[in-house]
């Protein structure tokens, strides 16, 4: 929540800063498919590279766009996308391997770049968007024996929309977008050619957004 805050306050100095040029403020619902990449392994015993997976969950965010041309523009977001952390650990070699579900919340910041097909007051606007994007990976609660640490991870994403004019200031918002964030928790590798790459999340977002 002190992360939301914080942009919302951003958000209004931007707004207040932008003068006459067309601004968007948009909240959104999304759906989250996270890749199974294994992200590594905290057994203290036959650790295993797929140990640990994301499994999917949803987003709640904010976005706020400038558009000062006709055909393009700039966003600043911010996501809470809720996910499932599965964890396997093996304490020891006459243990069994126990899996542990734990849920935590990514927060997710990211700066995009928009290219309209149809100009600005138009009712109907589809637009491919790309950006950077930071991530913030809490550590999970109450797993034994766990070894990761929360980290902050990069990457960047892709994607299309439409926005669609509801009335003189509101309108509906569809995205769709494929993520790639830095693998977080510095966990243990068997096969290091594992430890680095990215983590893929689409997502499948609707939003109300409204203009000034």
């Amino acid at each position: 929540m002190r992360h939301l805050l914080c942009f919302v306050v951003l958000a209004l100095g931007v707004c207040a800063s932008a003068g006459g040029q067309t601004v968007e403020v948009s909240i959104l619902r999304a759906w989250a498919r996270m890749s199974k990449t294994p992200l590594g392994s905290s057994s203290p015993s036959s650790p295993d590279d797929h140990d640990t997976t994301f499994r999917n969950g949803y987003s709640n965010g904010l976005r706020l766009t400038w558009n000062p041309h006709r055909y393009f523009g700039y966003e600043l977001g911010y996501l809470q996308t809720h996910v499932t952390l599965r964890a396997k650990i093996q304490a020891s070699k006459s243990a069994p391997k126990e899996t542990y579900d734990r849920k935590v919340t990514l927060h997710q910041a990211f700066f995009d770049f928009l290219v309209y097909w149809m100009p600005k007051n138009e009712r109907w606007r589809p637009y491919v968007v790309m950006g950077a994007q930071a991530q913030q990976s809490p550590n999970p609660h109450d797993i034994p024996d766990w070894t990761g640490t929360a980290t902050r991870n990069y990457g960047f994403h892709y994607g299309m929309g439409l926005k669609l004019k509801l009335f003189s200031h509101a309108e509906l918002r569809l995205d769709g977008r494929d993520s790639w964030t830095g693998k977080p928790y510095d966990l243990s590798f068997v096969d290091m050619t594992q430890a680095g790459g990215y983590v893929r999340q689409q997502e499948a977002s609707v939003g109300i957004g409204f203009t000034f």
